[in-house]
């Protein structure tokens, strides 16, 4: 379940009173003069409409100049002078009148400049005395303390108290179903407000019933810009949010981007609205909730940049410390840290937290969400006693917000907590943590049901982590009879299907807990703990391959893992056992399935994504036949309709794998265990983890041999902070060649060599390991695997052996954007001053110039075609790249490790500033990249210790996809000109007729061989890897070109060698 915390303060309510129709005029004019910035002039307006007022005693409409009090004097001399104003009317009227309507307005109004000014507790204040002199006025209406009710609940939600809000909420509806008169305005705000308080318990349907009702309502409503344009946004944004929760993502982006528009309409249209301040709050918000979307799809980098737009925005527009500004903080920390970026999370959140402190109000659940947040940063780190103290914290606050009647985050943040102190020798605290969670769900849902189910089975985690794995047993064992009882009782076969997908973790925990209990496991009993294990991963492959679009994606990848882990240690354990090799068969097929199914999981969260050579009536019956499957399966149906259903999806597979065999292998084909065939004289080395322990699966001279290593992973974080230092970076290489590669080295004696990586080792070159520590930078090329092995990655067995590309004639392209100022100073005067579309980002990319030059000399010699500058755009890219021998991608691209299929390519922007530059991994599926070779060396990972690997393999298997045989990129960011120093060697080589590894490898060593001082060291060479097939390209050369081609890097190496000599005293 996604989290609402991330949500909170998203939702636009509106707070409003009734205004009398015959002043509308003189709180329009004050308004436009606002607008303009004349503060002389509405000053002076507003000084004549109050007198006019006050001469006549007319403080009923007097009132409705309070908050404009305010607001001028603020503007003029500060917030405390914007208080002291508004109070002074306030004050004014109270003393002079004591009709209990007029000082009902009054503190109605000034309720609405304390909401401005970040003052909800002054605000709340203000409405519970309007609510008193409601009840005073005799021919009151239930409407009129419905209002008022209403307001009461829109403050308390924004002061983190979503229990007293819909408390408040629950009576305004009340008072407004009891009043016939209730005006439209009025019935509005109540279904937007009903709509908040649902979505506030996460009930998603409910809270999108309301909103829809509010647009329906709406369009009964006078056809005026209030109602067209300002209360459809608030509606609309709101909406986007429910559908991002729902996983509907491109449903919500359309809602919360129509929401932005219309509001950003009613604010260029409607100066003189008094509307027009609160407006620019449901624009802050519609940014907001969009940045919010993209962060539930994992594009955690639009995000930011919409939060920090939107948190600079709010500075410029409020008064420092509102609470507006603190949400922002708090959300723009919230994806620094799901960027991986602690520090910079911590600023924001700690910053956040010292505003709240000082703030007016309580802020329950924004202080409980930074300490959470605080929590799992801290976690992260290792600083279990910071950590415990922020999870503490959070739930002393949380249960100040919910007043003992909690929701599903809740629940969430307890079963997080109490597996945290579980893990960190906290038996008390976790135990006492899990019991609330579990007793309040069987209070409250029955033991049985299903959150009654998943706190049991909490709290057989939190056991099996205390080490008490009997306890741990027992809970897996009701979590089980839970669900057979759940079984039982349902009122069709189909909630028996769906009940059934629950029981894989249940099944995990109790084989684990049974292992842990056994002290000698025989063979027989490590056969059966497999049988259902396998039993468990085959229930859980069915649920994903029926994912609905209400589950989490991230939760199962999470479970997945866990049960491929565990499944990994049994069959090793029978293998070491039985020396059986279907044992090894069957780990070797569980680990390549695991690569499958994370990018398989991965491309679910795109519903945009579209496959080359895939029709798109084939797409869309593909989606329809799962979503009819889903919906049976999520609302209960006849099971005859379920098995009609599943035949016609298998018959829809057959289809699919006789015509579209490349589409069906990578979405849903299954690899049995038998299935690696490799031929004989491959050698390749399968590096994978069980648990945390590395292993070596070496294929060699028709046979294999697994090995056991003892691997520090923290020696290849430490090979990049010490780039510069010979020294300690030998002894780092050599040590890396002891535990990597010294125990398979007498297996592996020919050139060639295929490694395919785990975790860590995604970041690593295999050609700077070294027997001996090297003593110096030039050393590497003689005492190394580049010297001894050409070598090229994979990251999967069963891709190995795939089929060449078709024969292609041409021989070269590529698109070089060259990134100039004069193209970022043509993109920053199309924006016209649209600061929410700017991109920073591409602002800040480095200039390629060189790359524009190697490209016109390289596309000279092959008669290739070139895209440079401008013209190298996503759209150019898309229709010209394929079907060439080499695509050449001289630009900025980005593997990311957190988001993979949000890897992308970076291209030249358009004349269109809101059009997207940036082309992702999921989108080059439905691109021609047929080639014999990509090249993108201007590659950088973004946080490589997290979940290493995982971008680059989107990347390539994103390439290998869509038709590209190999790919030459980076692991770092490598300087430019040794890149394409190294490139061009390259090239020349594979024109020569060299196999791509071979070619690889000499280009770095010629590189070696001429470069001088600083960049000798691997951090300007070693970061280029060969991803795919070494074979070499056929007909490649262009005859004519090539003997000038070599004599041009003749010359270069003799100019090389010349700079060397005159500037060796420099470098010794």
């Amino acid at each position: 379940m996604k989290s609402l915390i991330t949500l909170f303060g998203c939702l636009v309510i509106l707070l409003e009173g009734a205004i009398a129709q015959d002043i509308d005029a003189e709180l329009a004019a004050i308004q436009k003069a606002l607008t303009e910035e004349d503060l002389s002039l509405a000053q002076a307006r507003l000084d004549q409409a109050t007198a006019y007022y006050l001469a006549r005693e007319d403080f009923l409409n007097l009132s409705y100049f309070i908050p404009f009090a305010g607001t001028i004097a603020e503007a003029r001399f500060g917030q405390q002078k914007g208080l002291e104003a508004a109070r002074y009317w306030l004050d004014r009227i109270v003393k002079e009148s004591d009709d209990p309507r007029d000082l009902r307005q009054a503190y109605l109004e000034i309720h609405t400049y304390f909401i401005k000014a970040g003052k909800p507790a002054l605000a709340y204040e203000a409405n519970e005395t309007a609510l008193t002199y409601t009840y005073q006025i005799a021919d009151h209406r239930p409407a009129e303390w419905a209002l008022i009710e209403s307001n009461l609940g829109v403050i308390a939600n924004q002061m983190g108290n979503p229990e007293k809000a819909r408390k408040h909420t629950l009576k305004a509806k009340e008072g407004y179903e009891q009043d016939p008169e209730t005006s439209p305005v009025n019935y509005f705000n109540l279904l937007n407000d009903l709509g908040a308080r649902y979505w506030f318990s996460a009930m998603w349907d409910s809270a999108e019933y309301y909103w829809l009702e509010g647009i329906a309502y709406l369009d009964r409503m006078e056809p005026t810009p209030t109602n067209q344009y300002y209360r459809r946004a608030m509606i609309e944004g709101n909406l986007g949010a429910v559908y991002d929760v729902k996983g509907e993502v491109q449903e919500s982006i359309r809602r919360v981007k129509s929401s932005i528009s219309n509001t950003q309409y009613f604010i260029d249209n409607a100066p003189d609205d008094p509307k027009r301040d609160r407006a620019f709050l449901s624009l802050f918000h519609g940014s907001m909730n969009l940045a919010l979307v993209y962060k539930s799809i994992g594009n955690y980098r639009e995000a930011l940049r919409l939060q920090l737009h939107t948190l600079k925005a709010k500075e410029e527009h409020f008064p420092a410390g509102h609470p507006e500004i603190t949400e922002s903080l708090i959300q723009v920390g919230q994806t620094y840290r799901f960027l991986d970026d602690r520090e910079v999370a911590k600023d924001y959140l700690y910053k956040a937290l010292r505003i709240i402190q000082e703030a007016d109000g309580d802020f329950f659940m924004q202080q409980g969400d930074i300490h959470y947040t605080l929590a799992l940063i801290q976690e992260d780190e290792k600083l279990i006693s910071a950590a415990k103290n922020h999870y503490l914290q959070a739930r002393q606050l949380f249960e100040k917000a919910y007043d003992k009647k909690f929701d599903f985050v809740y629940m969430d943040f307890l079963s997080n907590a109490a597996n945290f102190f579980a893990g960190n020798n906290e038996p008390d605290l976790a135990l006492e943590w899990a019991r609330q969670g579990l007793d309040y769900m069987v209070q409250v849902n029955g033991v049985e049901s299903m959150p009654g189910f998943l706190q049991t089975l909490n709290m057989g985690r939190v056991y099996f982590h205390l080490g008490d794995f009997r306890k741990a047993q027992e809970q897996a064992e009701k979590s089980l009879e839970i669900l057979d009882k759940r079984m039982q009782l349902s009122a069709s076969d189909i909630d028996a299907i769906r009940i059934n997908y629950d029981k894989p973790q249940s099944i995990l925990l109790q084989a684990q807990s049974e292992y842990a209990l056994e002290k000698n496991r025989s063979i027989t009993f490590l056969e059966r703990t497999l049988e259902r294990l396998l039993e468990a991963m085959t229930i859980l492959e069915e649920r994903k391959r029926f994912l609905s679009e209400s589950e989490d994606r991230t939760i199962l990848i999470a479970q997945n893992l866990d049960l491929i882990n565990f499944v990994k240690k049994i069959q090793l354990e029978l293998f070491e056992k039985t020396g059986d090799e279907s044992y090894l068969d069957g780990l070797i097929s569980v680990q390549e399935s695991s690569v499958f199914n994370l990018i398989r999981t991965q491309l679910d969260l795109y519903q945009d994504i579209r496959f080359a050579g895939l029709p798109a009536e084939t797409q869309a019956m593909e989606a329809e036949l799962r979503q009819n499957l889903n919906g049976l399966l999520e609302a209960g149906g006849d099971l005859s309709e379920y098995h009609a259903l599943s035949s016609d999806w298998q018959t829809f597979l057959e289809n699919l794998e006789k015509n579209h065999p490349g589409y069906f292998k990578m979405r849903y084909a299954s690899f049995p265990a038998d299935s690696i065939k490799l031929p004989r004289e491959l050698q390749v080395v399968r590096y994978f983890f069980v648990e945390e322990r590395l292993k070596a699966l070496v294929f060699a001279n028709g046979k294999r041999k697994l090995f056991h290593l003892d691997f520090d992973k923290n020696l290849v974080n430490k090979l990049q902070e010490n780039w510069t230092n010979i020294q300690e970076l030998g002894k780092i290489t050599t040590a890396l060649y002891d535990q990597l590669w010294k125990p398979l080295a007498s297996h592996l004696t020919q050139e060639q060599i295929f490694i395919v990586p785990a975790g860590v080792l995604f970041n690593l070159n295999f050609d700077l390991l070294t027997p001996q520590p090297p003593k110096d930078y030039r050393g590497f090329s003689g005492n190394s695997l580049l010297a001894k092995h050409s070598i090229s990655y994979h990251y999967s067995l069963w891709m190995l052996t795939e089929q060449k590309t078709n024969r292609i004639t041409a021989r070269y392209v590529a698109f070089a954007p060259g990134f100039l100022d004069t193209m970022k100073e043509k993109y920053l005067n199309s924006l016209d001053g649209d600061s929410l579309n700017l991109d920073r980002s591409y602002l800040s990319l480095l200039p390629q110039p060189f790359a524009i030059n190697l490209i016109e000399r390289v596309a000279d010699h092959f008669n290739g075609k070139t895209y440079l500058r401008e013209q190298s755009t996503p759209e150019v890219f898309r229709e010209n790249a394929g079907n060439h021998k080499i695509i050449h991608i001289a630009s900025h691209a980005e593997s990311n490790n957190i988001s993979p299929g949000l890897s992308r390519i970076i291209l030249a922007k358009t004349g269109k500033p809101e059009e997207e530059n940036s082309i992702y991994a999921y989108e080059i599926y439905n691109t021609d990249l047929n080639a014999n070779l990509t090249i993108l060396t201007a590659c950088e990972t973004a946080k490589p210790v997290y979940k290493p690997g995982e971008g680059m393999i989107s990347l390539a298997h994103a390439f290998q996809y869509s038709g590209s045989e190999s790919l030459l990129t980076s692991l770092w960011r490598i300087d430019e000109k040794s890149s394409l120093e190294i490139t061009d060697y390259f090239l020349a080589l594979l024109a020569e007729g060299l196999p791509k590894d071979k070619a690889l490898k000499e280009a770095k060593l010629n590189y070696l061989s001429q470069a001088s001082g600083r960049t000798l060291s691997p951090q300007y060479w070693a970061g280029l890897v060969l991803i795919g097939s070494p074979e070499p390209i056929a007909e490649l050369a262009n005859t004519e070109n090539l003997v000038i081609w070599l004599m041009g890097i003749l010359v270069l190496i003799l100019l090389s060698f010349l700079i060397f000599f005159k500037k060796k005293s420099h470098f010794s």
